[in-house]
């Protein structure tokens, strides 16, 4: 089956995937969505940049786009979380 040959890759995105998912639930479900916007664009950039490096570049070559790309997301998450507990605990 596909998940013995690439079981990392599919942990890797599917984690990666559940955290945009719940950030994308939350930025629809809250009534001020001015603040959410660029840290969910960096977090939609960083994933697509790691998925582009686990999926279509793969190897060593890959690598580069796979760290850069949660490099970049982990940014995007922790100004995410940033923004929303700021806001938070100043309303």
């Amino acid at each position: 089956m596909w998940w013995q040959y690439y079981g990392d890759a599919v942990i890797a995105v599917s984690a990666l995937t559940a955290l945009l998912i719940l950030s994308s639930i939350h930025f629809f479900s809250v009534k001020n969505k001015r603040g959410f916007i660029i840290p969910l664009s960096i977090s939609i950039i960083g994933y697509i940049s790691f998925v582009i490096g686990i999926v279509f570049i793969r190897g060593f070559e890959g690598l580069g786009f796979m760290i850069y790309g949660v490099i970049i997301m982990g940014i995007g998450l922790l100004y995410y979380l940033g923004v929303g507990v700021y806001r938070k605990i100043r309303y």
